[in-house]
């Protein structure tokens, strides 16, 4: 299982790190590494204060956890997920945020 929900640690605002003009639209990047082992960073863009809930979907499309569910200033932010608790295979990541949602897909190996 995923971590359960994110640590304000595991949250990183990057325009607070970097000087970055706020975003003007949303947007949720891949994740990097893609095809990961154990940990994971997930990378998206919000252009103005709301609720941004990621959710985790297995191949058949059951919600696996959710690993940010918060309310969060306009801005780019990246995420870092553990899922060394999960099978290897194919999974989906979901971002929901005010009326936007996009999804993307990641492979979690294993040795």
């Amino acid at each position: 299982m995923f971590n359960t929900a994110a640590a304000a640690k595991d949250i990183v605002h990057k325009n607070y790190l970097k000087n970055l003009e706020l975003p003007e639209n949303y947007r949720l990047y891949q994740n990097f590494p893609q095809s990961f082992y154990k940990v994971t960073r997930i990378a998206f863009e919000i252009p103005c204060e709301t609720n941004v809930r990621i959710v985790i979907y297995d191949v058949f499309g059951r919600d696996v956890n959710t690993i940010l569910n918060n309310d969060l200033k306009a801005g780019s932010y990246e995420i870092k997920s553990n899922a060394s608790n999960l099978d290897a295979g194919i999974y989906y990541y979901k971002i929901y945020a005010d009326e936007f949602v996009d999804s993307k897909k990641i492979l979690l190996l294993k040795n």
